[in-house]
């Protein structure tokens, strides 16, 4: 799975878990977490850095 979300990198992608659905440009991909750069939205400035851990990620798609 982490080789899948390696090709997603530098890419514009949606990123939903449980609370939350946010969009942006994935930066890098560990073995435990993804970190994006975020577009607009609620709770995250434009261009700031979200990382979220695998396990809470209901599904990731690119835009």
């Amino acid at each position: 799975m982490i080789e899948e979300l390696l090709s997603f990198v530098n890419k514009e992608v949606q990123i939903a878990s449980a609370l939350e659905t946010i969009c942006g440009t994935l930066v890098s991909v560990d073995g435990s977490a993804v970190t994006i750069r975020t577009s607009e939205v609620f709770g995250y400035e434009n261009g700031s850095y979200a990382i979220i851990q695998l396990r809470f990620i209901s599904y990731i798609r690119l835009l």
